[in-house]
């Protein structure tokens, strides 16, 4: 029986998608699955997905270096195993899906790695393996419209970032209806994997097939998030308290809009989100 079709996407926009790691990975995996390779140079989420969406139909296998985001929603309700190639700053894919470090191993589990369901969080109509209320809304955006130039860049935007870190939001936020939070918070986290970028552990507890999100709200102020930060980067439990839940929401109680980013890509700003859990939308490749 002849392979499934197969495609590689490559976002050569993403950080680091044109290093010599990156592209002898894309040459072992084009050669181990015989995949056709795409590429494109974009920081336009929407212009990757139209992008994406155009080219992903004939394949049963897409793997994706850069823009990992776009690829779980052009993946979404389709035939298709996506796999994923590391080509970013933060990676927070690569560290639930416990990929290997080297192009030869991560050629090596697009071929013989299982595939899996996995549960996403849906917000305005956008699916994402976690987002975030508040604080690290505004250091994404920020890390974006400066270049998103890696170590360099993150530090700059949480720099430029230290004012809305001081002003805490005021929210009221309810679980499954239930109001879990009413007051000043840092941020908001909602998702299906443990993980932010760099492998930091934000959001302990949560899994991609519980079929269940699970949210923490960090209150602050700014020393408690920092200390909080230290927990992640060390892999130790924050003091936030991990609620499980199928449906979020959160307003704002006072007269400043509330930032959203989804996978690290800023959606908008507004007065009130709702996520919901999406059960089983895409099924991943990885050492499950």
């Amino acid at each position: 029986m002849a392979p499934a079709p197969a495609a590689i996407f490559v976002n050569e926009a993403a950080g680091s998608a044109r290093t010599r790691r990156v592209r002898r990975t894309v040459g072992l995996a084009q050669r181990a699955l015989n995949a056709d390779v795409h590429a494109v140079a974009t920081r336009d989420q929407v212009e990757l997905r139209q992008w994406m969406d155009a080219r992903i139909g004939p394949y049963r296998t897409v793997v994706v270096a850069g823009g990992d985001g776009s690829a779980l929603n052009a993946a979404a309700g389709r035939d298709v195993a996506l796999g994923y190639i590391p080509a970013g700053f933060g990676n927070a894919a690569a560290h639930l899906l416990r990929l290997p470090r080297t192009p030869e191993g991560i050629a090596a589990l697009l071929v013989s790695g299982q595939e899996k369901p996995l549960d996403l969080v849906r917000v305005d109509g956008r699916l994402a393996l976690f987002a975030g209320v508040g604080w690290d809304a505004v250091v994404a955006q920020r890390y974006a419209e400066a270049g998103a130039r890696r170590l360099r860049g993150w530090s700059e935007a949480v720099l430029s970032s230290w004012h809305e870190l001081t002003h805490r939001y005021h929210v009221r936020i309810e679980a499954d209806g239930k109001p879990v939070h009413g007051g000043p918070m840092e941020l908001l986290v909602v998702g299906t994997t443990p993980f932010y970028g760099r492998g930091m552990v934000v959001n302990p507890g949560a899994r991609p097939d519980a079929g269940r999100l699970m949210l923490r709200v960090y209150e602050g102020p700014a020393l408690q998030l920092a200390l909080e930060a230290a927990r992640w980067l060390l892999h130790v439990r924050p003091r936030a308290r991990g609620i499980a839940a199928t449906q979020v929401s959160i307003e704002t109680l006072d007269d400043r809009l509330l930032p959203l980013q989804a996978d690290g890509d800023v959606i908008g700003y507004r007065e009130r989100w709702r996520l919901d859990l999406e059960p089983a939308a895409v099924r991943i490749i990885g050492r499950w």
